[in-house]
């Protein structure tokens, strides 16, 4: 292959790659603006939204009234990620096959179980999270268990809603007690 053919088919996978990076950025822009009008409605500073660990204390406090569960889904997301590291750096050492590496075969297969477990763990409280927030604004069941697949359209819909406000941590027990 010619240095012209090469420059060619690199250009192409740049093209490509970039266009992706374009709608990934136009899509979390999209988001961010979403989040940051649910935050105001709730009475929360906008732009927490853009602050990383920040906003999922502030989506947390907004869902529950508590950044409890917001401060354990992080340290279970850092547990998660403490976790994988060690386990590939284990695999790794474990790959040069003499006898001093056994122990990191050996250590591989709980931390790759431990990684699962926190991961389903984090996943679920997540998921709780995504709901509550949801439901905090007077959202049906229906839109509710959607937002734990699907938050990102959830809500930036909750925010196009004109109609949509903020009735309080745990709404659902507000709408219960209204009946």
């Amino acid at each position: 292959m010619d240095n012209d053919a090469f420059a060619a088919i690199m250009g192409i996978f740049v093209l490509i790659y970039g266009i992706i990076l374009l709608i990934i950025l136009a899509i979390s822009i999209v988001i961010i603006i979403a989040k940051w009008i649910l935050f105001e409605r709730a009475g929360e500073p906008g732009w927490s939204t853009i602050v990383p660990i920040y906003n999922t204390l502030q989506l947390a406090k907004i869902a529950t009234g508590e950044y409890h569960l917001g401060i354990v889904w992080l340290i279970l997301m850092g547990i998660n990620s403490l976790c994988n590291i060690t386990s590939g750096i284990c695999n790794l050492i474990a790959q040069n096959g003499d006898s001093s590496t056994a122990i990191f075969s050996i250590i591989s297969l709980p931390l790759s179980l431990l990684v699962i477990a926190v991961a389903l763990c984090a996943a679920v409280i997540g998921g709780y999270l995504s709901y509550m927030f949801t439901k905090s604004y007077g959202q049906s069941d229906t839109m509710c268990i959607l937002s734990i697949f699907f938050s990102p359209i959830i809500f930036m819909i909750m925010a196009l809603n004109k109609g949509t406000s903020y009735i309080g941590p745990q709404g659902h027990l507000r709408i219960w007690k209204k009946k």
